[in-house]
């Protein structure tokens, strides 16, 4: 049989043929040269297709706008032009003074696009937020957030947008640097709440951390939380009397705070074997009015402010600059804390700087002081807070006490009264269990022991 090509009028004159029911199919096919098979796909393809040739082409706004105009320009009336396109008068007049305009291109739609944004930032004062946020970032114990950013171009005259804006300018053109999120767990804990300066001070050791050519060292850093005041106290070795010196540093600095928030180290609570004994930072806070609070057993978030501090030193002193050695590192140490205390700004203080939220009135440790060579466990309080598990144990340094059904899974406030010698336990602020809680008599010899 003989191959051609078949335009696509012949395939359907062929098809519209055959359905006429006037012709054979087979006679059809021998007139035409061509396979049964081939017919029958030819047929099927067309009457798949055919209700495309009862469709009208939708045309485009533009070639509506056109049209409509050609129709007036023809002496149609604009009424009957407006409703046979179902559109309004409103529509009709208005492209119709577009067209009289004399713009060649009066059909295209103009952007909606308002032509000035009095809400909108301008170009320059983005470009002065992008070019502070990498000079802070290159600069040395610097804060990089919104606030400080503000902070910079008010100094410079620069009328400011608000933080909000500032963050908006930051994340769009990828200068965020995220962190998730804290979710709580949904049991109330017993925290304090700082009124005033030298009210609560919490204090982590961070380290160790190593020197390249100089060994290891540790810091004892120490934080006021209410108006964020730091010390920091570089040491070679984390022992109870490197922790005691540290403390005594920054009493002198900061003052003598109401509380003193720490983790459960051995070397601020002392030895588990005699817990009733205490080691010597209870004893020194005993001596000088301070309650300790040691806060719940592996949650060391609870001394969020701390840690997040020291968080900036590891990031903005200790891994931002090289030291050569260890007295080098303690006396650059001291100019990031000055530089911290008189420039960092934070959100929760609206802002302000640890010195401009200094309350003031507060009672410096003297630069004379001496602790006793025989120091004795002193009248006071010392405070934990645990969180109860099924066990229904309470761990006192590692002495542990049977707890009610009722404080099952929830945090539990202890205080020792060092006078009375009980221990109290508290939920919600109302007393759960009172027992007896006595103490050693003997003082603690550090005749032998240089502080």
């Amino acid at each position: 049989m003989k191959h051609r090509q078949w335009t696509s009028k012949q395939k359907s004159q062929i098809v519209l043929e055959g359905l006429s029911g006037q012709i054979d199919v087979t006679a059809l096919c021998q007139k035409y040269q061509i396979s049964q098979t081939q017919y029958y796909k030819w047929r099927d393809m067309f009457l798949k297709n055919c209700h495309q040739s009862f469709e009208v082409k939708k045309q485009t706004e533009k070639e509506l706008r056109e049209s409509a105009i050609q129709r007036y320009e023809n002496g149609e009336l604009p009424k009957l032009i407006y409703t046979s396109l179902n559109r309004t008068k409103q529509w009709f007049f208005k492209w119709l003074k577009r067209f009289k305009g004399g713009d060649s291109n009066w059909a295209n739609e103009l952007p909606r696009k308002p032509h000035y944004s009095p809400k909108k930032i301008d170009k320059s004062m983005e470009q002065a937020i992008i070019d502070k946020r990498q000079e802070l970032e290159q600069t040395l114990y610097s804060q990089i957030g919104a606030l400080n950013i503000a902070w910079h171009l008010e100094q410079k005259g620069i009328k400011l947008p608000s933080a909000i804006t500032i963050n908006r300018v930051i994340k769009r053109n990828n200068l965020t640097r995220k962190k998730p999120r804290y979710s709580p767990k949904g049991v109330d804990y017993p925290g304090l709440e700082p009124t005033h300066s030298n009210f609560l001070h919490q204090f982590d050791p961070i380290g160790p951390r190593y020197l390249k050519s100089d060994g290891r060292f540790y810091s004892g850093n120490i934080i006021d939380v209410y108006d964020r005041r730091c010390n920091v106290n570089p040491m070679r070795v984390k022992t109870r009397k490197d922790l005691t010196e540290a403390l005594i540093r920054s009493w002198q600095m900061l003052g003598i705070p109401t509380y003193l928030q720490m983790d459960n180290m051995l070397q601020t609570q002392g030895s588990h074997r005699h817990p009733h004994s205490f080691g010597l930072v209870i004893r020194l806070c005993l001596h000088l009015g301070i309650q300790p609070i040691f806060i719940p057993i592996k949650e060391p978030w609870r001394n969020g402010i701390i840690e997040r501090f020291n968080n900036d030193f590891d990031k903005m002193f200790f891994r931002a600059q090289f030291f050569k050695n260890f007295i080098y590192l303690c006396q650059q140490a001291k100019g990031f804390e000055s530089f911290h205390n008189e420039n960092h700004r934070y959100s929760t203080m609206h802002g302000k700087t640890p010195k401009q939220q200094f309350s003031g009135n507060i009672l410096l440790l003297p630069n004379s002081f001496k602790i006793p060579k025989e120091l004795t466990i002193a009248d006071g309080y010392i405070h934990l807070i645990r969180f109860i598990r099924s066990s229904r144990i309470l761990d006192i340094f590692g002495e542990k006490f049977a707890m009610p059904m009722s404080v099952e899974y929830e945090y539990v406030w202890i205080t020792i009264d060092t006078q009375k010698e009980k221990l109290c336990v508290y939920h919600d602020k109302k007393l759960v269990k009172e027992l007896d809680y006595r103490l050693p008599k003997t003082s603690l010899d550090l005749s032998k022991i240089e502080l």
